[in-house]
C-alpha cells in the first residue's frame, strides 16, 4: 500500500500546487480545522492565486477570531493586498493592525513597501527609522533605509553618512548577500565611487550571475 502523502511534506518541497489538492481532501474531512484553512491560504498564495488568497483568509478570520495564528493571517492578507497593488486597503489594514500590535516589524515593512511604490519616499524612510530604533539590526530595513537614501536626489550629508553607515552594518551582518550589495555599489556610484561600485557589482554577479539589474548596473558605470 503506497504511504500517504503528507501536505506539510509537500509544502516543506515547494509543491504547493499538490499541497492544495492535498488541503482539499484533508478540509474535507476536517472542516472545523482552522489550520488547513491558514495553510490553504499560504498555498494559494505561493501559487499566486492572491484573490483566493484573499477571500480564505476573510472567511478565517470571520469564522476563528481566536486562531493562534491570527497575527500571521492579517500580515498574510497584507500582502496578498500588496501583491495586487491594492494599496489602499493594505495600508488601512495595516493601520488597524498596528493599534495592536506598535512596532511589529513586519508590518512597518509592508508600510514602507507601500509608502515606496506609492512615491512617498520619505514617509517610507522614517518608517524605516523607526524599525531600526526598536530592532538596530533589522536587515530589511538596513538595506531599504540605506538604499532609498542613496535614490534622493539632493540627500544631505548626515543622510549619506547614515545611509552608508546602514549598509555598512548590514555588510557585517551578512557580507555575501547579492541584494545587499548592490544597494551598497548603488550608494557608492551614487557618492562617486565608481572603483568601489564596480567592485560591490561584480561581487554581486558572482553570487547572482546573469542577474539583469546587476548587469545594467555594470553596463552604465563603462559609460
Amino acid at each position: 500500500m503506497p504511504e500517504q502523502i503528507d501536505y506539510l511534506t509537500t509544502m516543506n518541497k515547494g509543491n504547493y500546487a499538490l499541497a492544495l489538492t492535498l488541503l482539499d481532501s484533508e478540509i474535507q474531512k476536517k472542516p472545523n480545522d482552522p489550520i488547513l484553512y491558514y495553510n490553504f491560504a499560504i498555498c494559494c498564495f505561493q501559487t499566486k492565486n492572491f484573490k483566493k488568497c484573499i477571500h480564505v483568509l476573510d472567511d478565517l478570520i470571520k469564522e476563528y477570531p481566536k486562531f493562534i495564528e491570527l497575527d500571521s493571517a492579517y500580515r498574510l492578507k497584507v500582502f496578498a493586498l500588496i501583491e495586487q497593488k491594492e494599496w489602499v486597503e493594505a495600508e488601512r489594514l495595516i493601520h488597524d493592525r498596528l493599534r495592536y500590535s506598535v512596532d511589529d516589524p513586519k508590518l512597518l515593512s509592508f508600510l514602507a513597501h507601500i509608502y515606496e511604490y506609492t512615491h512617498r519616499l520619505e514617509e517610507a524612510i522614517d518608517i524605516h527609522r523607526r524599525i531600526l530604533q526598536a530592532e538596530p539590526n533589522y536587515k530589511n530595513s538596513l538595506n531599504s533605509l540605506g538604499y532609498l537614501l542613496a535614490l534622493k536626489e539632493k540627500p544631505s550629508q548626515a543622510e549619506k553618512i547614515e545611509a552608508l553607515n546602514s549598509l555598512k552594518k548590514l555588510l557585517e551582518l551578512e557580507p555575501n548577500h547579492p541584494a545587499y550589495l548592490d544597494s551598497f555599489g548603488f550608494l557608492l556610484q551614487k557618492s562617486g565611487n565608481h572603483a568601489g561600485a564596480w567592485k560591490a557589482f561584480q561581487k554581486a554577479l558572482k553570487l547572482n550571475p546573469n542577474h539583469p539589474v546587476l548587469l545594467e548596473r555594470l553596463k552604465n558605470l563603462r559609460k
